[in-house]
């Protein structure tokens, strides 16, 4: 249901609906979001599908699902978010007019036509799937299909009902029989066999039900095993995408969603603080890549797509080189987003891009290393800038935001980073820019006594979309709060306006520019930076061992004895500096904004454009291992 994004297929109705045919099971699959898409055309849809901020889409559709049992007046929620109109009066022909127009009357016929349109009746059981934003959606329709019948039994699922959320659901709303809760590859299936078999599904681990006004749930303990779960079957989703004349008018989908791991390698060690992704807890475990492969060529020979986005919280690292190695070996013309880490160095970046990864996100976060360790990141901003200046020299975008509001941090933390990004401003720009948000299963909201947060409540919105015998507290996945031992707004306001301005020249068609060319005897920095504090200082010339000395610290972070010992390998020792004399070279290099450094580690900013660097050897015979590396 709406508003999950109508530019590609479900994973989950997809990876279901193979589940439940594997069981013997017929089934069938209905993208209804692509009906809402087309009727209310593609870009309004788009915009209301991609939108985070507050619940504005399960708001739109709380009169279809509640009818009286919510407020019908659109005032309050307008009053209560400024800003979300003023986004809506930018993005959306009509503005709150037209919200309100959606609210009153497009949807709840929209949703009339969806159980017009099926004979639902037919079926067994109906399942929903619940992401993003459509869990109100889906309680319209499921509350429309019981009035009309009793037969279907209704069970919900997904990451929006995880945990408490989907016990809540299935005490407070009569028309929902049944929550799968978690991973449903394992306890789908046995709910399948046993309402088939005419036994209690009360009884099946992960799966919340509700007899006698009281709900019985006992957690699934059976973790799948991914390399056999069933490759997910998107035909109908294309079917439908065609019939509406989405595909052809479109270009939908951009891409196809594929799952090569779950959970976070990194958080079973440290969960991020703010984190509140609903599998922490359950270990990382990812596919083979002769599975994943061969997953990647049936999909591109059934759909004839070759760009597909992974749905993975963290990139496996042995696919560097056994998915990605192999990828690009056989030279194949496929095309990858990941989410990943962000220590991934120059080496590895180059073994991505040769194998397809054309989009990253790497949860930067943050480019100051007392706040990544504020929030338990496990990284640096120099590896953060590292990543940022590689992804730019082999064209991979990179996604990513930088936040704020964390315990602990200081003034002197967002003055560093705004000093930081004058100088970086020929890399990609963060997306966006938020105080962090706080979300159930966060270490920030479940360790309460750790951490100084007070005043949690369920976010303003929720009250203003459920009715009143909704537990919200229960329901809600991110929260209002207040943090103790914050900076005030107005320290980090001076990095905010920069990032808006810096994200403003990105998009023009002159974006700023710091390379350099290798010259006989030298290089030369081509410094096209007209954000940074001095402006761009056009072209300056670098001779001799000064210039190995800068390309030294090019390919990652050097101290000055890892510095010297690169240059004792790759230079003719006549030549070298003595330690003080290369530390003075450093120094010059950060005073003219052309190199950052932090506790002894120098990093060059300009980008090279010679493209020895494209190779994914090492670039030198110098393999001393660092804790950097």
């Amino acid at each position: 249901m709406p508003f999950f994004g109508a530019d590609r297929p479900s994973l989950q109705l997809g990876l279901l609906k193979a589940v439940a045919m594997g069981e013997g099971v017929a089934c069938d699959t209905v993208h209804l979001n692509l009906d809402l898409a087309a009727e209310i055309g593609a870009e309004r849809y788009e915009f209301l599908s991609l939108h985070r901020g507050p619940l504005t889409g399960e708001w739109l559709f709380a009169p279809a699902a509640f009818g009286d049992e919510v407020d019908g007046d659109e005032a309050a929620f307008f009053e209560a978010f400024p800003d979300e109109l003023r986004l809506v009066d930018e993005h959306l022909d009509g503005g709150r007019t037209e919200l309100a127009r959606l609210r009153r009357s497009v949807l709840p016929d929209y949703v009339r036509r969806c159980v017009d349109a099926i004979d639902w009746s037919a079926y067994h059981l109906v399942g929903f799937t619940l992401t993003f934003q459509q869990t109100c959606a889906s309680l319209a329709l499921a509350r429309a299909i019981r009035d009309r019948t009793e037969w279907p039994r209704l069970v919900f699922g997904g990451n929006a009902v995880a945990g408490e959320m989907g016990l809540e659901l299935v005490r407070v709303f009569p028309w929902v029989d049944h929550v799968v809760i978690g991973e449903a590859e394992v306890s789908f299936a046995q709910f399948l066999r046993v309402l088939a078999s005419g036994g209690d599904v009360a009884e099946v681990p992960g799966v919340a039900t509700k007899r006698a006004d009281i709900v019985r749930y006992v957690p699934a303990t059976e973790p799948p095993d991914l390399d056999r779960s069933p490759v997910p079957d998107f035909d109908e989703y294309f079917e439908r995408s065609a019939k509406l004349s989405l595909d052809s008018e479109h270009g939908y989908p951009v891409a196809l969603p594929i799952e090569t791991s779950r959970g976070c390698w990194w958080g079973d060690k440290h969960n991020c603080t703010f984190c509140g992704r609903p599998g922490a807890g359950t270990s990382y475990r990812s596919k083979s890549a002769t599975r994943v492969l061969s997953e990647l060529a049936e999909h591109a020979g059934r759909y004839r797509r070759t760009r597909f986005d992974a749905v993975d919280e963290i990139l496996d690292m042995g696919y560097i080189r056994a998915l990605f190695g192999e990828l690009g070996e056989r030279g194949l013309d496929y095309e990858f987003f990941y989410e990943v880490k962000s220590h991934l160095n120059r080496h590895q970046l180059a073994v991505l891009h040769r194998g397809g990864v054309r989009a990253l996100q790497p949860g930067i976060e943050s480019l100051s290393t007392h706040v990544l360790a504020l929030m338990d990141k496990g990284s640096t901003m120099l590896k953060n800038v590292r990543l940022l200046k590689w992804a730019a020299y082999f064209g991979i975008d990179v996604y990513w935001n930088l936040l704020w509001g964390f315990p602990g941090e200081t003034e002197g933390d967002y003055a560093d980073q705004l000093r930081l990004c004058q100088l970086i401003t020929h890399l990609q720009p963060p997306g966006g820019d938020t105080r962090i948000w706080l979300q159930r299963f966060s270490p920030y909201f479940v360790d309460r006594e750790r951490y100084p947060l007070s005043e949690v409540r369920p976010e303003r919105s929720y009250e203003l979309v459920y009715p009143p015998q909704v537990r919200l507290e229960r329901l809600a996945a991110t929260f209002d709060y207040r943090m103790g031992d914050v900076v005030e707004f107005s320290a980090v306001q001076p990095l905010l306006a920069f990032l808006g301005a810096w994200r403003e020249r990105w998009r023009s068609d002159r974006r700023d520019a710091l390379s350099y060319r290798r010259v006989p005897d030298g290089i030369l920095i081509d410094d096209r930076r007209s954000l940074s504090p001095g402006g761009a200082i056009g072209t300056c010339r670098v001779d001799g061992v000064w210039a190995d000395i800068y390309e030294a610290c090019s390919e990652s972070m050097r101290d000055v004895d890892e510095a010297v010992a690169l240059l004792h390998a790759t230079v003719p020792r006549q030549q070298v500096l003595s330690p003080d004399g290369v530390l003075a070279a450093l120094h010059t290099f950060c005073q003219q904004g052309l190199m950052v450094a932090e506790n002894g580690r120098y990093l060059s900013l300009a980008i090279p454009r010679n493209h020895r660097w494209r190779s994914s050897q090492l670039s030198s015979s110098y393999t001393k291992p660092t804790s950097e590396s």
